[in-house]
């Protein structure tokens, strides 16, 4: 489902992503990020970093799809919701070698 952004919403977007914004918030969630096999929720997240959930979720999604810094862990428990997640996770050190 495509949704209609205003203009301002894509403008602030550029914005930011030129002032180094996007950039900060992404290795401030990489910071509380521990190495393999850690693996959290996007709640969880937000409990360490203090930050919104849909900043966290955004800087996420980019952190796996675009710069392949993280990656998806097997399903598990959220240990604030309870609900059954993917959570996200460092790749292996030596992934590529598999």
């Amino acid at each position: 489902m495509h949704t209609q952004v205003a203009h301002t919403s894509i403008r602030t977007y550029r914005d930011i992503k030129k002032d180094g914004t996007i950039g900060t918030r992404q290795r401030q969630i990489m910071l509380v990020i521990q190495p393999f096999p850690a693996d959290y929720s996007l709640q969880e997240l937000c409990e360490l970093t203090g930050l919104p959930v849909n900043i966290v979720s955004g800087r996420v999604n980019e952190l796996r799809e675009d710069l392949g810094e993280l990656e998806r862990a097997p399903a598990r428990k959220c240990r604030i919701t309870g609900r059954t997640i993917r959570p996200v996770r460092r790749p292996h050190p030596q992934g590529a070698l598999f």
